[in-house]
């Protein structure tokens, strides 16, 4: 019996559905941290667009193989950004 599909072919796009969730959520980060760099100021704005190019980086090499993981990136780099505006709102 032959397999209709050929090998390799997406059977079910929705078990990708956290992976563009997460790169939203990665995309939706820099405008954050460009957008408040008057309140944690340069260094703080450098260090975050390391950390987000790092996160991005993992996004894009976990999308296809663990859609949760891009997902869990994307959280992490908005908990990211809202740890260092905590830290510079109460310092």
């Amino acid at each position: 019996m032959v397999d209709p599909d050929p090998p390799g072919r997406i059977r079910d796009i929705r078990v990708y559905r956290p992976s563009f969730v997460g790169m939203a959520l990665l995309a939706c980060t820099p405008f954050l941290i460009f957008g408040a760099t008057s309140v944690y100021g340069a260094a703080a704005t450098a260090v975050l667009t390391v950390v987000w190019l790092v996160l991005l980086v993992a996004g894009c090499r976990y999308f296809m193989s663990s859609p949760p993981r891009v997902a869990a990136v994307g959280v992490l780099s908005l908990l990211a950004w809202l740890v260092v505006v905590l830290v510079a709102k109460a310092g």
